[in-house]
Formats: C-alpha cells, sequence, structure tokens
C-alpha cells in the first residue's frame, strides 16, 4: 500500500492519540508492526492489514487522513447486521460490541422513515428489493463454496437475479468506480464524511473511510490514484452514518462522521446505523 507521509507514520506510532474535538481515538500499540505490512501499515493478523492514507489534496474540511481496513475473505467472513424493522440500531461501536465482531462498518443509502434503500440480505433472509438505480452489490457468504466468499458486484456488467441470489449477505449501494477506472457518480458540492468498500484485483475486501469531508467525485478521483490496485468500489452512506469501529486485542481505531454541514467545533452524538456490516474471525475448524 501507499506509504504515508511522515506525519501519519508517525500518528500511527503513538500509543493514543486525540484527534481535536470529535473524540477521535486512535490506539496502536507498537509491537503490532510487521514488516509484512510495509513501512505505511500495520498487520493485525494474517490478512487482517490496517493503514493510513494521505488525501490532503481532495479533503474539504478536516483531517485530510483516510483509513483503510484491508480483509482477506479466505480468513475472516462478512456480515450484514440489521435491526427489526422501524429500530433506529445502533452506533457501529455498540453493533461491534453487541455481536463480537472484530470491525464494523456503515451500509447503504437508507430512506427518511429509515428504511434500507435497496436489496438487503442478512444470514440469508432478504428485506427490500433490487433497486435499479443503485448499481452496487456487496456481497459475502456463498451457499456455493466454489464462488468469492466476498466481492463487489458492478449490475452494469454482471447479472444478479434476486430469485437465485447465492450469497447470504447482501448490501446495494452505489457504484463509485468500475473496472475500468470510470467514475460512476455525478459532480456535486456536497461534503461529507465518506465509507467505501472496495475489492482489489487480488480478490481482498477494502474498507475504507475518510476521517475529513469529501465531495463524492473528488473521493473516487483520491482512490483512482491511490495505487490500491482497485477493481470495483461502491460508495456506502456518507455524512453522520459515516462509521467504522475496529478492535482486536491492542489495537483500536474509531472514526464517526458528523452531519452534514454541521460546524466541526461541536461534538456531535453518534447516529445510529439501522444496518451495518461486521467483520469475524472465521471458526476455528
Amino acid at each position: 500500500m501507499p506509504v504515508p507521509p511522515a506525519r501519519d507514520r508517525l500518528a500511527l506510532m503513538a500509543p493514543l492519540r486525540s484527534i481535536a474535538a470529535r473524540g477521535l481515538l486512535v490506539l496502536l500499540v507498537l509491537a503490532a508492526w510487521a514488516p509484512s505490512a510495509g513501512a505505511g501499515g500495520v498487520t493485525l493478523l494474517p490478512g487482517l492489514e490496517f493503514s493510513l492514507l494521505s488525501a490532503d489534496e481532495t479533503v474539504r474540511s478536516g483531517s485530510g487522513r483516510v483509513a483503510v481496513l484491508t480483509v482477506d475473505p479466505a480468513r475472516f467472513s462478512f456480515r450484514v447486521l440489521a435491526a427489526p424493522p422501524g429500530a433506529e440500531g445502533f452506533t457501529a461501536g455498540a453493533w461491534r460490541e453487541k455481536t463480537g465482531a472484530i470491525a464494523v462498518f456503515n451500509a447503504g443509502q437508507y430512506a427518511a422513515d429509515r428504511s434500507y434503500l435497496g436489496l438487503l440480505v442478512t444470514d440469508g433472509q432478504p428485506r427490500g428489493r433490487l433497486a435499479h438505480k443503485l448499481d452496487g452489490l456487496f456481497v459475502a457468504g456463498p451457499k456455493d463454496a466454489g464462488l468469492p466468499r466476498a466481492r463487489v458486484i458492478d449490475l452494469r456488467y454482471t447479472a444478479f437475479d434476486p430469485a437465485a441470489n447465492p450469497y447470504r449477505q447482501v448490501a446495494q449501494s452505489l457504484m463509485l468506480l468500475d473496472r475500468f477506472g470510470h467514475i460512476r457518480v455525478r459532480r456535486s458540492p456536497r461534503v461529507a464524511h465518506r465509507t467505501a468498500v472496495a475489492q482489489d484485483r487480488s480478490g481482498r475486501i477494502l474498507v475504507i473511510i475518510t476521517e475529513g469531508r469529501h465531495t463524492l467525485w473528488e473521493f473516487a478521483g483520491f482512490l483512482q490514484k491511490a495505487g490500491l490496485n482497485l477493481l470495483e468500489v461502491m460508495s456506502m452512506d456518507g455524512g453522520s452514518e459515516s462509521q467504522l469501529d475496529l478492535k482486536l486485542d491492542g489495537f483500536s481505531y474509531r472514526q464517526y462522521g458528523e452531519p452534514t454541514g454541521s460546524p466541526e467545533i461541536l461534538p456531535w452524538p453518534s447516529t445510529p446505523l439501522p444496518v451495518a456490516v461486521g467483520v469475524f474471525k472465521n471458526a476455528k475448524k
């Protein structure tokens, strides 16, 4: 992965750092460093890496850092976490503690009543319908062992029949970058915290979250040039719903977005997520 600037490498080695008034905590233990992760990243476990990139050229406000959690689906599993219909759900951290996940990040788009926009499948149980204007599907937990354990599907180029869905976990959202490197969202001045889920050309899944606010178009442009060897990238929900909570042994990272358009000087309460995605250790055989 790309090597962050020196100030970010120093930030990674700090045992405890508080980021301004937002109360963001990053706890990184020096013993977690491993040469296989490269100079700019941490190997948490085999198949699980964490890195910080710098997006100072595209951030509109706040920190220019971008966190990347890289997951090997052969070693870890994903599960869609959904509150009962009408329930507000939990923050990413509360979801993580409730389910025992290593990490939890926010899923896709919601309506005003907090219902999910698009197809959602959790543990094989479908909720919602395939939305034709949302071209991205994050899928995991195949029923057929010959299929990829997790992947991003671009509905523009890959056929998908919900009635014959071979995956137990599905979350639908916007495509951000496709396999040709094309940006799949329109230019907009809207600035917000961002979450993306990507598949790289080695089949790994990357969870990407910004610590500052970006336009979606400029965030996509940053990912185009980030050197992450990305194949397909989805945009999940942004703003205060943009959340990643990661905790494993002596390592923790928390990033919670703020409401779009809100002043950064205020400590905003974390927004509950009716739907999220958890990363879990595979059960030992």
